[in-house]
């Protein structure tokens, strides 16, 4: 995931919102990673969490516009 901010200035709702995106994308890599290392059925629960997550940033972020 990758997240852009082109020019202007960004409200305190703007700013924490973009900040969080970034604190996923770190959580996302993170599990990426410990996936390489876990078994079959860890690697799976491992993918429904950051399913989970990604749909929850996705909500989050459809109800900031």
């Amino acid at each position: 995931m990758i997240f852009l901010v082109w020019g202007g200035s960004l409200n305190k709702k703007g700013s924490d919102h973009i900040r969080k995106l970034r604190e996923v994308e770190k959580i996302i890599k993170f599990l990426e990673e410990i996936k390489k290392d876990l078994n079959h059925e860890e690697e799976e629960i491992i993918s429904k969490s950051i399913d989970i997550i990604t749909e929850y940033i996705t909500k989050s972020s459809e109800q900031k516009d």
